[in-house]
């Protein structure tokens, strides 16, 4: 009892439940690299936003020259008069406003709002390709749960058959052989035992590295888990996956970059005002000799009217680059279309699987029992013994093995629609 309370009692202690583990994912070191660079979109997408306000700049010179300027009256004779000192300060405050500029600044606005909105598409479907992968990883938890439990069963059969066999060999009614035979039998359950048990460290060492959190152990699945009709399941696939929200964004931003190529066929108008003193000290109130109010108004365009077509080349560009985006777009609906698709079938084939498998352990059961009773009236030798225990205990474990897998592909199938249907049918009600 001692025995198995030891073993029983970390599963207690340490075990998570499928639900608590997928959640753990939001805490992985991609998933907040990946936040991070949404932020990141995010103030990228503000500092965009700027260029429809005014400019507002404030300067302040200071320059000595190196002799007093002047200036030369012809009357008949030349005279030179000073015009200044050698100290010169000027002070402004000037203000733009971008008036008109081809819709570049709209669309830079839009197009950095785009990359805001791609990179928290981002966000989601990292985490719904790792909850695709946690998912695999746990299901591998739990099937080597199941082979390990199945291995045990059979060494317990093996050692119980090792014994009744040592006893026959004692009394010269077994031959050495035989005895020899459940021996080996016995080693290669060991084998098989440890080589589930690494197997399932090795997958809650990945699992822990992808939540980036310490995951001892694995709960079993839940019971049951609801299939979504496969229309149903496209449908909301299409409209709802994060990969094809991002690959439309793509498309949008295609259009952005043809605005801006675009833009550069119209003038850029802004106006201007500018306060503006002047002095020969920090006074700012003139030097004796001009005016110290140089202040201003007025408006600034310019235009482009020739620079050897690059322009031309730039809008063709962008229209190559949004035809692609578009046929990127409809291939990928017809990857996701085939994705599922995949899914069901092999779906089908594991509850097919699975159904064959049950027949096979009611089948090695019964085989089981036959043989060790008639073991123990030798009418069956050792080694047949031994493969009967060995036979049942394989196809416990593939039972096991396949429910596992069963409602991993279940799961499998929600994350293929996309992470919030999964979020909503699986994660909430588990």
């Amino acid at each position: 009892m001692k025995k198995w309370i030891s073993l029983i009692l970390p599963t207690l202690i340490w075990a998570q439940s499928y639900p608590e583990v997928m959640k753990s994912i939001n805490t992985s070191l991609s998933v907040q690299s990946a936040q991070q660079l949404q932020k990141a979109a995010f103030e990228h997408a503000k500092m965009t936003e700027g260029k429809n306000y005014p400019t507002i700049d404030a300067s302040l010179t200071y320059i000595r020259f190196q002799e007093i300027p002047t200036v030369t009256f012809y009357s008949p004779t030349a005279q030179t008069a000073p015009m200044g000192t050698k100290n010169h300060t000027e002070g402004a405050v000037s203000i733009t406003y971008p008036l008109f500029s081809g819709f570049s600044i709209s669309a830079l606005n839009d197009k950095e709002g785009l990359e805001h909105e791609k990179a928290g598409l981002a966000v989601s479907d990292l985490k719904r390709n790792l909850y695709l992968n946690a998912t695999q990883l746990y299901g591998t938890v739990i099937s080597a749960d199941s082979t390990i439990e199945a291995h045990m069963e059979a060494k317990k059969a093996m050692d119980d058959a090792y014994a009744k066999a040592k006893g026959f060999y004692d009394h010269g009614l077994l031959a050495p052989s035989e005895l020899y035979a459940i021996e080996a039998k016995t080693h290669s359950v060991d084998a098989q035992l440890n080589q589930a048990m690494n197997h399932k460290k090795q997958a809650l060492t990945h699992l822990s590295y992808l939540t980036h959190s310490d995951i001892k152990e694995a709960t079993s699945f839940p019971e049951s888990l609801s299939i979504p009709a496969r229309d149903e399941l496209v449908h909301i696939a299409i409209a709802e996956r994060e990969d094809l929200k991002a690959l439309a964004k793509g498309l949008n931003l295609a259009l952005s970059d043809i605005t801006l190529a675009k833009s550069r066929f119209y003038p850029n108008i802004a106006i201007v005002g500018v306060v503006k003193h002047q002095g020969d000290t920090l006074e700012l109130n003139g030097d004796g000799y001009s005016n110290a109010n140089k202040s201003y108004a007025g408006a600034t365009a310019s235009w482009n009217l020739f620079n050897g077509m690059s322009d031309s080349h730039a809008v063709q560009a962008a229209q190559a680059q949004k035809l692609a985006a578009q046929l990127t777009y409809e291939d990928y609906k017809n990857k996701v279309t085939m994705e599922i698709d995949n899914a069901y079938e092999t779906l089908s084939t594991l509850e097919s699987m699975l159904h064959s498998t049950k027949m096979e352990v009611k089948a090695a059961e019964e085989y089981s029992k036959l043989t060790r009773g008639r073991f123990d009236n030798k009418l069956a030798s050792a080694d047949e013994l031994s493969r009967s225990i060995a036979d049942l205990s394989a196809s416990k474990a593939k039972e096991s093995t396949l429910k596992s897998d069963l409602f991993t592909q279940k799961a499998t199938l929600w994350l293929l629609g996309g992470l919030s249907v999964y979020e909503e049918k699986v994660l909430m009600k588990n």
